[in-house]
């Protein structure tokens, strides 16, 4: 572990301007949105000069032309971060959807009998526009040398952990080198059995043990993990995958063997390597980037239409009692790191419990007046606006826990054993345990336990539409039977 600790540490500042896919693949799609619209309004601008029914099946015309592009490019797979490394694959991706959308829109205006109001191939629909298809090209050789430099350089890399050290694991690192890709960079190689494996000459210098593993992913950035192990080793296996479960990336099993507890989860690639899916990163590559937009565009909203309640909230907090308006408590938030949350003061300053040793009960004394109101319409939560704008919480999402809370006496992780994997996404103001009433006071161990459930079906069935319904679901539910 402290070698790669020490190395990690010397190369801190470059570590942390590295590029990761969804970063790549965001600069991509915004790149080719300019493209296009650059060109569209450089059509539309020429399109003005023609007789105002010829213009308008123009501009008709090149609006389609340019959106039909980009979807298409979507919708097939092009802005995938596995296919930008293919410069080929990508130039060909962008002229076979570009032929195809430019030959069926002909087709249409010859058919129209439309065609013949242009002076083909100079001047029409479609010629113009096609400027940014090969702006799009541009931009992706120009891209595709800048992430090669930059990948040798250091500035771009994804992280690659290789949990075992024996003959799998000595497999699939020989394979890695031979793929030689620039931005494929092995952070280490981990195995718990690392005092017996090293004393053997031909086995690969072992970082640290699994533990190593899941301690140095919380304060470094992991991408994925290649689980090299024997598959008939099942005991052994599903032990270690038990382990990585916590860390928020993609766990990958090297094939080795028939697994029959993994069944539904399938096959995918590092590098073209095959590999089988073991646990999913919940929300990643363009859903991440959908959901933090959603984040943004739905708090800015929101903090702007609850400013005239928050502030007379804080007002009738300051008179009713000494203190500060806002409470800060530590919770465990996404990677289980600790996050600051949030809160209106809802009970007297010199009661408050910044870590929920004791849960709120009904009729609490260390509760105020306006606290109990606050609490009861969950007004208190709106601060946490704040949380989801400066990135530590999402809208939705699990409701982060206090460090101590419990359930019956025992600690939720205690209680539940996947509690640990709700970590794996950012946590929520409302979610979808909150939305079905598994919310207030856990004073149960079946309480936690379905709101666990809760949590885990919300990140197995992510999608915008669901958040948008849990939100619309939330102002139904914001008075509580068991909220003190």
């Amino acid at each position: 572990m402290h070698q790669i600790v020490s190395e990690t540490r010397s190369d801190t500042y470059s570590r942390s301007l590295s590029l990761n896919a969804v970063t790549v693949v965001s600069i991509v799609g915004f790149l080719d949105l300019a493209a296009m619209s650059g060109s569209f309004f450089l059509s539309y601008l020429q399109a003005n000069t023609q007789p105002p029914e010829i213009a308008r099946i123009w501009k008709v015309t090149d609006a389609v032309f340019a959106g039909s592009l980009l979807y298409l490019m979507f919708a097939s797979g092009a802005y995938r971060a596995s296919r930008l490394s293919n410069l080929m694959s990508q130039l060909t991706y962008i002229m076979v959807n570009g032929f195809a959308i430019a030959a069926v829109e002909c087709a249409v205006l010859w058919a129209l009998d439309l065609a013949r109001e242009f002076a083909w191939p100079w001047s029409g629909p479609i010629n113009i526009v096609s400027i940014g298809a090969m702006t799009m090209c541009l931009v992706r050789i120009g891209i595709h040398t800048t992430i090669i430099s930059a990948a040798e350089h250091g500035r771009v890399a994804r992280n690659i952990a290789v949990v075992g050290a024996g003959k799998s694991g000595q497999m699939l690192i020989t394979q890695l080198r031979e793929k030689r890709e620039p931005w494929t960079h092995v952070i280490g190689i981990f195995d718990d059995r690392k005092e017996r494996l090293q004393k053997a000459s031909n086995s690969l210098p072992i970082t640290g043990t699994v533990e190593d593993l899941i301690a140095f992913a919380r304060d470094h950035r992991v991408d994925e993990i290649l689980v090299a192990l024997p598959w008939h080793a099942e005991n052994r296996l599903l032990y270690i995958l038990e382990q990585l479960k916590v860390i928020p990336c993609n766990v990958r099993m090297a094939p080795d063997g028939i697994s029959l507890h993994f069944l539904d989860t399938g096959f995918s690639s590092v590098d073209g390597i095959p590999v089988y899916n073991i646990y999913r990163k919940p929300i990643s590559d363009w859903g991440a980037l959908l959901k933090r937009i959603e984040d943004l565009v739905f708090g800015v909203g929101i903090l702007i239409l609850t400013a005239p309640v928050m502030l007379a909230c804080a007002l009738a907090i300051k008179l009713d009692s000494r203190g500060p308006v806002l409470f800060r408590q530590n919770r465990y938030g996404y990677n289980n790191s600790l996050i600051s949350v949030f809160k209106f003061r809802t009970m007297y300053h010199d009661r408050r419990d910044e870590n929920c040793d004791v849960q709120t009960t009904k009729g609490d004394p260390r509760i105020t007046r306006v606290g109990g109101f606050l609490r009861r319409t969950s007004l208190d939560e709106l601060p946490q606006l704040f949380n989801v704008l400066s990135g530590e919480m999402s809208l939705v999402g699990p409701r982060p826990h206090a460090v101590n809370t419990k359930a019956a006496g025992r600690l939720f992780e205690e209680i539940v054993h996947e509690y640990a994997a709700r970590h794996k996404v950012k946590p929520g103001i409302t979610g979808w345990a909150q939305v079905l009433g598994w919310r207030g006071e856990t004073d149960t161990e079946e309480k936690i336990r379905r709101r666990v459930e809760a949590d885990l079906y919300y990140m197995e069935h992510w999608s915008l539409f669901l958040d948008i319904e849990i939100l619309f679901r939330t102002l139904r539910v914001i008075r509580g039977e068991n909220v003190y």
